[in-house]
């Protein structure tokens, strides 16, 4: 599944408010930082990942990531942490680490 990563500014529209609601975890609609930046990953239209960037720019963190419950088990947020990292390394900012997301990925629940 080719997953699209956008990165978002604040605030949110209400509509990708809502929608990271559904995620689980639900991803937190508000900084959890004043550097953090929001990544959402995308299949078609919808928002079916998402994850914050957070920390200085030479050692920056992934965290709160959370998944559409149907996408388990298809490495969706491996690919987003790829395309973050891809992201954050184009802006010159270094991502040192992610919180382990591998068993939110998988399809147990």
């Amino acid at each position: 599944m080719p997953l699209v990563t956008r990165a978002h500014d604040l605030p949110l529209d209400a509509e990708l408010q809502e929608r990271l609601t559904r995620l689980l975890p639900p991803v937190p609609v508000s900084a959890p930082s004043a550097d953090a930046l929001l990544y959402v990953g995308w299949f078609n239209t919808k928002p079916i990942a998402a994850a914050w960037a957070t920390g200085p720019d030479e050692g920056r963190q992934l965290v709160d990531f959370g998944i559409h419950p149907a996408t388990r088990g298809r490495e969706v947020l491996a690919q987003l942490a790829h395309g973050i990292r891809d992201h954050e390394n184009a802006a010159g900012r270094r991502v040192l680490s992610a919180e382990d997301y591998s068993q939110l990925d998988s399809l147990a629940e």
